[in-house]
């Protein structure tokens, strides 16, 4: 080798450690790249170069445009699928296809590189100016640059891709205390739905410019409507509970998805439309609950995924607690008409006898188990004089605080009638028909009342009574039952042309009668079968010689078995009166 050969290579090798020396100063991709392109074009008098790097390992022949010189720059960072011979140094005429991107850019030298056995991408350069061949030791001087090269590259990709994890890190560690605070905003502010939806107005605008959005929701009745409205939109001409049935979710609700203006479903073309661009749905056994629409960033760029994800987490954060605040107004509204009707259940109690009256020569026993807190049956014992004794039985339709507040009518006109009790001028008749008068001047005509009411002579034994329209009160006399069953239409029906009859009847020792609402024979089981009027009759001819309080409790005791896996339907009133 002549003493020209040993300056030029020495020169080659000195210009390789400078270059070695000067990419790896820095641990910047397009940095290096680019060093590479231009310390090869400037040397081989090349006028354009490219390098292309992988894209995937996992992918075959996909790769990233990195760097580029002497083409036009738009086709930088896109992907281009390529399919290179196997060889690690080749030129055109060696590719099989020789149409597409890399043959009309005009390259014709191609120099693969590897860091280890580790396949990194390929450098694409042009011809000579002098249109003259890439001699042998050109050609090993870029394959050697190209290996000093490598491990720069790999260790700038794992640098970049470690700090983009440390970003995505930090970026999720950021999230994640945006959403503990906002968290705890939400629980502060549980109580107050506006205040919810105000904390996440501020944070769609503070974290991502997000100003306009609007919020469907589903009520009790599974029917759709604007929690949070917006002034621009016109919900009139679509009916949201069409479009957000049920049996459409899986194809167009699945999961949250970018709202098209060409879609085919016109409601969201409609949305686009009016700026919307996001639709994120909650969903829970497979209905969904609410969907927020969001607008465009003030700064106009695309949701990337990172937006969507945490926008999912701010979403069904604030949603959950406005459905916390629902449930929580809900409880506070219950616990008020609990504690109202506990006040009504004390009043009515107060219009129920505390203590039945003693009656010479009689045993006697009451009950009255409402199926709500408040109740439509009514029962009473009034003394009307040592010998004398009211008995009354009533039942007001349907159930709850209407039919308890009937009741009270009932009780306070009969308490009125009998204050003013004359034992000779006493008509049971012409007081029941103005009973019936009032209660009809002063109800609805959908309401009525069954009732019962008698006088007992405790000195003659006898007890004449009206049955209007009530269950008929069974006597029970010698192993015989007779029905009280003398009177005439339900109290409320009509204000004229009633007329009532009186029923009397003598009573002996022994003899029980026992006045019942239809809660004792109409109680269900769990097969909807009724307790009915022959159990009733059978418990009474088998407890005949206990006192009325054991007979009531027997059949109290009979009904709670027979309905023992069904919760009760109806008031449940009794009143057992047996002759000593």
């Amino acid at each position: 080798m002549d003493s020209t050969d040993k300056v030029h290579k020495q020169l080659e090798l000195n210009a390789l450690i400078e270059f070695a020396q000067l990419i790896s100063s820095k641990l910047d991709l397009k940095y290096i790249l680019n060093n590479i392109l231009l310390s090869n074009m400037g040397k081989m008098l090349i006028s354009k170069g490219m390098i292309l790097l992988k894209s995937d390992d996992k992918i075959e022949n996909v790769y990233t445009v990195a760097a580029a010189k002497g083409i036009n720059q738009k086709y930088l960072n896109t992907e281009i699928s390529v399919d290179f011979p196997k060889d690690s140094v080749f030129d055109i005429k060696e590719m099989e296809d020789r149409e597409g991107f890399v043959k009309s850019s005009g390259f014709q030298y191609f120099f693969k590189i590897y860091f280890q056995n580790k396949y990194l991408g390929i450098l694409c350069l042009g011809k000579k100016f002098n249109n003259l061949e890439l001699n042998k030791n050109e050609i090993i001087y870029i394959e050697t640059m190209l290996h000093i090269s490598a491990s720069a590259i790999e260790n700038t990709i794992k640098f970049n891709e470690v700090n983009t994890l440390n970003l995505n890190l930090n970026n999720k560690i950021r999230q994640l205390k945006s959403l503990f605070e906002l968290g705890k905003e939400f629980n502060s502010n549980f109580t107050n739905k506006d205040n919810i939806l105000k904390l996440l107005s501020y944070t769609l605008l503070g974290n991502f410019g997000i100003k306009d959005f609007i919020i469907f929701s589903r009520d009790k009745k599974d029917n759709f409507y604007l929690l949070r409205e917006n002034r621009n939109i016109d919900l009139s001409q679509f009916s949201l509970n069409d479009i957000f049935a049920d049996e459409r979710i899986q194809q167009n609700f699945k999961s949250t998805l970018l709202i098209d203006k060409d879609s085919d479903i016109p409601f969201f073309s409609y949305l686009s439309g009016k700026g919307f661009e996001l639709l994120i749905p909650t969903i829970i056994k497979n209905k969904i609950e609410n969907l927020i629409c969001l607008g465009k960033k003030l700064n106009m760029s695309a949701y990337s995924e990172t937006d969507i994800e945490f926008l999912e987490s701010i979403v069904n954060l604030s949603l959950i607690s406005i459905q916390n605040s629902d449930l929580f107004q809900e409880y506070i509204d219950k616990l008020k008409i609990e504690n109202e009707l506990s006040i009504a259940r004390e009043i009515q109690l107060a219009l129920l006898p505390s203590k039945i009256p003693d009656i010479s020569g009689y045993d006697i026993a009451g009950m009255n188990l409402p199926a709500l807190q408040v109740g439509g049956d009514y029962y009473d014992v009034v003394k009307l004089t040592d010998t004398k004794s009211a008995i009354i039985i009533a039942d007001v339709s349907g159930k709850g605080t209407p039919a308890s507040l009937l009741m009270a009518n009932i009780q306070s006109a009969v308490h009125s009638y009998l204050k003013l009790y004359e034992e000779n001028t006493f008509s049971l008749t012409k007081v029941t028909e103005k009973i019936n008068e009032l209660i009809y001047e002063n109800t609805a005509s959908d309401k009525f009342i069954t009732f019962f009411w008698g006088i007992l002579d405790s000195e003659k034994n006898t007890f004449e009574y009206i049955n209007a329209g009530h269950n008929p009160p069974v006597l029970l006399k010698n192993d015989k039952l007779l029905m009280l069953n003398e009177g005439g239409f339900m109290i409320g029906i009509a204000d004229v042309g009633i007329n009532y009859e009186v029923g009397n009847v003598f009573i002996d020792k022994d003899d029980v009668i026992v006045f019942y609402t239809d809660g004792v024979t109409e109680a269900n089981n769990s097969e909807e079968n009724e307790f009915g009027e022959k159990r009733l009759y059978e418990i009474i001819i088998n407890n005949k010689h206990n006192s009325a309080c054991s007979i009531m409790e027997e059949i109290k005791n009979s009904i709670k078995e027979f309905t023992r896996d069904t919760s009760q339907y109806d008031d449940i009133t009794m009143i057992v009166l047996k002759k000593n």
